[in-house]
C-alpha cells in the first residue's frame, strides 16, 4: 500500500514540475497557429502594389520573428517535458530569451514607420521631421541599450541552462535593466 502511494507522489510531482511547461508549449502552439495563418492572409490579400512597401515588409519580418519566438519557445518548454534531465543547450535558451525581449522594440518601430504616411520625407520640413521623429528614436535606442545590457547581466549570471532558469525570476522582474525598459516602453508607446 505504501509503495502505491509513493508511486502516485512521484507521479504527481512530477506533473506538477512539467506543468508550467506544458501551459507554455500549449499557448506557443495555438499563437504561432495564429500567426501562421495571419501570414498567409496577409500575403493572400495583398496586392503586388501592397507588397512593394515598406511596412508590409515589415509586418512579414514582424511575424517572422513571432513565429521564431514560438518555435524556440516550445523547443526549450518542450525538452524541458520530455527529457527534463537534459536540457537545451545555453545558446537555444539565451536565443529563446533574445526573441521573446526584442521585439517589441520592433513592432514600435514598425508602427512609427506609419507616421511616414501622414508626413512624407519629400513633402514634410526637416525641422518637422525632427521635432516628431526624434524621441521615439533615442528613445528606441536607449530601449536596445538597455535591453542588451539586460540580457547581458543574465546570460552571465549562469554557466548553464539549468541556471539561467533558477535566476529567471530575479533576473527579469528585479532587474533594474528590464524595468527601465518597461518604463521606456510606456513612454515610447504614449
Amino acid at each position: 500500500m505504501s509503495s502505491v502511494a509513493g508511486s502516485e507522489t512521484i507521479i504527481n510531482d512530477f506533473i506538477a514540475a512539467i506543468h508550467p511547461n506544458f501551459d507554455y508549449v500549449l499557448t506557443d502552439t495555438a499563437f504561432s497557429a495564429c500567426l501562421f495563418t495571419l501570414l498567409i492572409v496577409l500575403f493572400a490579400f495583398s496586392t503586388k502594389e501592397s507588397r512593394r512597401r515598406l511596412v508590409f515588409r515589415l509586418n512579414v519580418l514582424a511575424i517572422c520573428v513571432a513565429l521564431a519566438l514560438g518555435i524556440f519557445s516550445s523547443l526549450v518548454s518542450g525538452r524541458a517535458i520530455i527529457d527534463p534531465f537534459n536540457q537545451v543547450s545555453k545558446g537555444v535558451y539565451i536565443a529563446s530569451i533574445v526573441f521573446a525581449v526584442f521585439p517589441p522594440v520592433l513592432y514600435d518601430s514598425i508602427l512609427l514607420t506609419r507616421l511616414f504616411a501622414l508626413y512624407p520625407i519629400s513633402n514634410t520640413p526637416r525641422t518637422t521631421l525632427i521635432k516628431i521623429f526624434a524621441f521615439p528614436f533615442c528613445v528606441k535606442c536607449a530601449r536596445v541599450i538597455v535591453l542588451s545590457f539586460g540580457v547581458n547581466d543574465y546570460v552571465s549570471s549562469a554557466l548553464n541552462t539549468a541556471g539561467l532558469e533558477q535566476e529567471e525570476a530575479a533576473a527579469w522582474f528585479r532587474n533594474p535593466f528590464m524595468v527601465s525598459e518597461w518604463t521606456m516602453q510606456i513612454a515610447d508607446n504614449l
